[in-house]
């Protein structure tokens, strides 16, 4: 169940309220004096992140670099179409 925290605006208490996420609206509803106060999450996620090849196995590990190498670049395309032209000029 979430915890929320509130401010009551005319005592300036802070508190922390738990309660489902459906009951949420009723309670800002019925207490007019009370304001919700932004949190930070209450976990972190450290690390490098998650890669393509985190859990694949075998051959299909090195998916992006198999298709990589079968496609030709656009730049070694290009300097073959500028020998082509200069040749036949």
């Amino acid at each position: 169940m979430p915890t929320y925290i509130f401010k009551n605006t005319k005592t300036n208490e802070i508190f922390e309220q738990q309660m489902r996420i459906s009951e949420l609206d009723l309670f800002k509803k019925n207490n007019p004096n009370l304001v919700q106060m932004p949190t930070a999450p209450s976990f972190r996620l450290k690390g490098t992140g998650w890669y393509e090849t985190d859990f694949k196995t075998g051959n299909k590990k090195n998916i992006a670099k198999s298709d990589n190498e079968s496609t030709p670049s656009k730049k070694s395309t290009e300097k073959k179409e500028d020998k082509s032209k200069k040749a036949s000029s």
